[in-house]
């Protein structure tokens, strides 16, 4: 008998620990689910604090 099943438990839990690749959503996409402007937000914050601190 062959050890397949255990390994591919192994390997199913050893992917499910990875953190999946967020999908690459090109500007139209961003922009009709409102991600966009999440993202605008976020880098004029960070702009603020790199003034702030620099």
């Amino acid at each position: 008998m062959s050890n397949r099943a255990i390994w591919n438990v192994r390997q199913r839990h050893e992917w499910l620990a990875k953190p999946t690749k967020t999908k690459r959503l090109k500007r139209r996409k961003r922009l009709r689910i409102g991600l966009e402007q999440a993202l605008e937000r976020k880098r004029a914050q960070e702009e603020k604090r790199e003034q702030a601190a620099g």
